[in-house]
């Protein structure tokens, strides 16, 4: 483990000289306001983890990549953890804040797949974030999908704040199944709808592997979502590749609702500093909010 530790520390020196993704994008337009006041900004990503489990756990070169991936971040949603006994996600957190100065903490989801006929798909969501910069309002919970049985995999919802700011918000994280895509992200219209009721905030954003794109799901058709209107942002543009597969395809997507619109200052981008898919099939999306001070 002393090994491994010095590798990942160099890692993290080397990491601090660069962005974290060499596609970023300043698309929206922050006219300046007469009024004054002072902000800061936070970064919030979005990774697929393909297949997170013991095998992937086992391998140390893989771990150090990964401490050094998630430490950009300040907040940080990752999907497809497949341990069953559940131990992987403390174990890369005891290894992420044994190798970082930023002792990070977690929201960790039940198994999602509730569902009888999605059990063979389950899979657990976590939030990841430096508790100097975030406050847990509300620890989270799986969308109650047994009515409707939307999703494969139902989305995990927690209730977060900035601290020192005037933010309060609702992060959301899904994996979509592939073959229903289309239905599973139409259907995310409930789960905005179900967020902005049961927590009592308007902020609310979904992010996670959406599978909205390529033979999936045509990205034209956003439009045509009730989450595609004007009512909704949808910060990671249909121009991004967020996977490592030949094809240009922006799987991964991060929506906002609310007064996250304003709070999103038009940054984002696709950390495709890695090319190896023992890592992930999928790089890490990302967004920065611009947020008054309290």
């Amino acid at each position: 483990m002393k090994k491994l530790t010095v590798q990942i520390s160099l890692m993290l020196i080397f990491s601090m000289f660069i962005l974290p993704g060499c596609t970023e994008l300043r698309f929206k337009d922050n006219t300046i306001s007469d009024e004054q006041y002072n902000t800061t900004n936070i970064s919030i990503a979005s990774f697929n983890i393909k297949i997170f489990g013991k095998t992937k756990a086992s391998n140390d070169t893989v771990m150090a990549s990964l401490v050094e991936i998630v430490s950009k971040y300040d907040i940080i949603a990752i999907q497809e953890i497949k341990d069953i006994n559940q131990e992987v996600p403390y174990e890369f957190l005891e290894l992420l804040n044994n190798n970082t100065t930023t002792q990070y903490q977690m929201l960790l989801s039940e198994r999602s797949g509730s569902q009888d006929d999605d059990k063979s798909s389950q899979e657990q969501y976590a939030i990841l974030y430096n508790p100097e910069l975030i406050s847990v309002i509300d620890n989270g919970t799986l969308y109650n999908d047994s009515v409707n049985d939307s999703f494969q995999r139902e989305p995990f919802l927690a209730h977060l704040s900035v601290k020192n700011t005037t933010l309060d918000f609702v992060l959301g994280v899904i994996h979509t199944k592939p073959a229903a895509a289309e239905e599973e992200i139409s259907a995310l219209i409930d789960v905005f709808n179900w967020s902005t009721e049961y927590y009592e905030d308007q902020d609310v954003m979904i992010v996670g592997d959406y599978n909205a794109d390529c033979s999936y799901f045509d990205e034209e058709d956003i439009i045509d979502l009730e989450i595609g209107s004007e009512e909704f942002l949808w910060a990671i543009p249909n121009e991004a590749d967020t996977n490592l597969a030949g094809s240009n395809c922006t799987y991964d997507r991060m929506v906002l609702t609310g007064g996250l619109k304003s709070n999103f200052n038009g940054t984002w981008g696709v950390d495709n500093t890695f090319s190896s898919s023992s890592i992930s099939d999928h790089w890490p999306v990302w967004i920065e909010l611009e947020i008054r001070i309290d």
